[in-house]
């Protein structure tokens, strides 16, 4: 039979510490500090030298700062640059951070913090010496070119030419009652008037023996041919139709009738009705 094993008695925890040691409260002198473990998320910035504490805080501001940048916001700008002032005693300039979407050009004047304001240009000695540059008067037109009332002159011209409205006018005619403009100047707004309006037109004569010298000097060039006479039609009434259709086309004034037969949406039944109530009034 196995005899058991004697168990040697250990001595208390405080075995070997005398009275003052036990007793003593902890953090006083006396006590044996004992090991904390650190935390998971503690940094080690406490420990690290003062210039790697200071290069982790310059870090720190400067992330903070760029954060600051992305999102835009003036006020968040403002607070991370007086943190990064203050950590690295430089005021950070405009554009240098990679997130920094809103950086003004590089030739704009500080200011972009809140409160800074922004330093006024002092002109330099040689920019005073610089004399300043009056304002140009404009020149006068010389005399026979268009002035914007040109297009104006030919229309009236046209009007006081034309024994009816919309009669063919010469331009050897036109030209003569517009002879203080320039040739050259009225060909320009001849053409530019057919171009444009779809109510100006020019043809050529149809007898060409009967061209004179001054008729060829007065024609304009249009597609490539010589033109020789214009007119002008009075601006179309696309509600005279209506109008007509309404009121009945023997209570129609004549002016609604002839604006009713330029309309190409006139039914042909009531073009037939006003072309015979023109000859009953004898308008045509």
């Amino acid at each position: 039979m196995t005899r058991p094993r004697a168990v040697t008695p250990q001595p208390p925890t405080w075995w070997g510490r005398d009275k003052a040691q036990i007793n003593a409260p902890r953090g006083e002198p006396g006590c044996v500090a004992q090991p904390l473990k650190a935390d998971a998320g503690a940094t080690d910035a406490a420990a690290a030298p003062p210039g790697a504490r200071l290069r982790q805080q310059r870090s720190r501001a400067r992330r903070g700062l760029e954060a600051a940048y992305a999102t835009g916001d003036p006020a968040a700008v403002a607070t991370a640059a007086a943190k990064y002032t203050a950590v690295t005693g430089d005021q950070p300039e405009v554009g240098q951070f990679a997130g920094d979407l809103h950086a003004p050009p590089a030739s704009t004047n500080s200011g972009q913090f809140a409160g800074e304001l922004t330093t006024p240009h002092e002109p330099t000695a040689a920019e005073e010496s610089m004399p300043k540059s009056e304002p140009q008067a404009s020149k006068p037109e010389p005399a026979g070119t268009s002035s914007g009332s040109t297009e104006g002159r030919v229309r009236d011209a046209v009007v006081k030419l034309a024994k009816e409205e919309g009669e063919w006018v010469g331009l050897v005619d036109l030209r003569k009652a517009l002879g203080d403009v320039d040739h050259d100047e009225l060909t320009r707004v001849l053409r530019d008037m057919n171009r444009d309006d779809p109510n100006v037109h020019f043809v050529p004569e149809d007898n060409r023996k009967a061209l004179t010298d001054e008729d060829h000097a007065a024609a304009v060039e249009i597609g490539g041919d010589a033109q020789h006479i214009m007119r002008i039609e009075r601006p179309r009434d696309t509600s005279a139709k209506d109008r007509v259709q309404t009121a009945g086309v023997g209570n129609a004034s004549p002016d609604d009738l002839a604006q009713a037969l330029r309309d190409p949406l006139t039914p042909s039944r009531t073009y037939d009705e006003i072309r015979a109530e023109q000859k009953r009034r004898g308008l045509t």
